[in-house]
């Protein structure tokens, strides 16, 4: 029987005869050679409750020290490696933040940009206002490296603070000229400040300079950045790997200082669309698994997610959601941490769990086209290479006796069968077999499989096939 063929990244077309597959919570790793096929299909990783933190709206976190600090909706909340969260205080705004921490010993400073300012923040009072002199322009980001705090400007001006202080020289700042339409973002990657504005990226970098701005101009980098949070992969833990959306609604990897396009037309065309309503709703974010390192591109109606370590591409969804509930990975405590679009708390990312945070996480797998167009197909019988028999010992149907529910489109994915439930095998049954029999004939544009697994157990797809019978007429 032909081999059913199965997607190796996301690709769901301008419309649904255009596709070539689909993968959403659900993700491609190789197996290796010597295995029962080149590659698995893996469901998403899920996540557990982490830290309730008594408040709503997750707006940025840093660690500091033992701690972790988490600005909530216009509160700062400080989280130890247990879970365990307390109230820390004040700090005004709704809107994201970003924060960032020096090396001042033995205590370090933290400090986070708001949509009401900058403001000093610790673990054991409220924020307070960081005085800034009014001969500097209002700062939209902060940032750290070299042992400054580096703070950008909507007019293009970037400000340094005193060496692991929070004071300020009027005279220890410049001015983005090339390409520029003010700053909205400061990163620090690889020992060089990277300044993006709307139309380029500015980068700064050598020995610190102990007059003026600490840091001189190296290059510019032709590509903005299509929103302040459209940007990731700097973060402490992760792949040491910058990837950014630009304003051309295509997603680059830093490449020395060359842009390098990784997106799809797919993927591109979903970030023009939020562009047009909001690009401040354009987040980006990073989180690691088993060795994969995960960049994800959180948009209003949908979530990508590009596999550094593969090179690939799947989508995440939530429960009764187009958008994941997760936003802004940080590591900390060993663990990757999100926020929650959902409830007060913080999640860690885990690919031992199965929901996400109890919700079902419904892995959907939709194969390539099988067609000879302009003749159609009998499929007389498809069967499914699933892992098999990994129900648990214990607990409701769902876990002890798990399904898949597999259906099938004929006109290109444009309409769907009603789905057959199969059983993926109880504890130990590994000779579980996963088919269908008698599904008809297809239409000139082939059959497209659709596989679904809900059940809160480990799944993967290692393969399927199909008996073909052509027909002419």
């Amino acid at each position: 029987m032909p081999d059913i063929a199965w997607p190796l990244s996301s690709r769901p077309g301008l419309s649904p005869e255009e596709g070539a597959g689909r993968l959403i919570n659900a993700y491609v790793e190789e197996i290796g050679q010597g295995g029962r096929a080149p590659s698995v299909i893996r469901r998403a990783p899920g996540l557990v409750p982490f830290a309730d933190t008594g408040h709503p709206g997750l707006r940025g976190a840093r660690v500091a020290g033992a701690r972790l600090l988490a600005a909530m909706r216009g509160r700062l909340v400080s989280i130890d490696a247990s879970g365990v969260s307390r109230d820390a205080g004040d700090l005004p705004g709704s809107a994201r933040v970003t924060m960032a921490k020096n090396n001042r010993s033995p205590v370090p400073q933290v400090v986070a940009v708001t949509e009401y300012g900058a403001f000093e923040i610790s673990a054991g009072r409220s924020a307070s206002p960081l005085p800034i002199p009014t001969a500097l322009p209002a700062p939209n980001s902060v940032e750290f490296l070299f042992g400054f705090f580096f703070f950008t400007c909507g007019d293009g001006t970037c400000y340094a603070s005193a060496l692991n202080g929070t004071s300020f020289n009027t005279l220890d700042r410049t001015k983005e000229q090339g390409r520029s339409a003010g700053l909205m973002r400061a990163i620090g990657f690889r020992s060089e400040l990277f300044l993006f504005g709307p139309s380029e990226i500015g980068v700064y970098g050598g020995p610190a300079q102990n007059n003026g701005f600490p840091l001189a101009r190296l290059t510019g980098i032709p590509r903005g950045l299509i929103g302040p949070w459209a940007v990731a992969g700097h973060e402490e833990g992760w792949s040491n790997t910058l990837i950014w959306v630009g304003d051309d609604s295509v997603v680059y990897r830093l490449n020395g200082y060359s842009p390098e396009r990784i997106s799809t037309h797919d993927v591109e065309r979903d970030v023009a669309a939020a562009a047009r309503v909001n690009r401040e709703e354009i987040e980006a974010s990073v989180f690691m698994v088993a060795g994969h390192a995960f960049w994800a591109l959180s948009l209003p109606g949908r979530t990508w997610v590009f596999d550094l370590t593969t090179g690939l591409w799947h989508e995440r969804v939530g429960h009764q959601n187009t958008r994941w509930r997760a936003t802004q990975g940080v590591k900390a405590f060993g663990r990757w941490l999100v926020g929650d679009r959902r409830s007060n708390s913080l999640l860690e990312v885990s690919e031992a769990a199965f929901t996400d945070a109890g919700l079902p996480l419904r892995m959907r797998v939709e194969s390539l086209p099988g067609e000879a167009f302009p003749q159609r197909l009998a499929i007389p019988r498809a069967d499914f290479d699933f892992v098999v028999g990994r129900g648990l010992p214990t607990g409701d149907v769902t876990q002890t006796d798990p399904v898949v529910g597999i259906s099938w489109s004929d006109d290109g994915g444009a309409t769907w069968s009603n789905p057959l439930t199969r059983k993926l095998g109880s504890m130990g049954r590994t000779r579980t077999r996963v088919n269908v029999l008698r599904t008809g004939l297809t239409g000139v544009q082939g059959r497209t499989w659709r596989v679904d697994v809900s059940d809160p157990v480990y799944c993967a797809l290692l393969g399927g096939a199909m008996a073909v019978e052509a027909r002419t007429e």
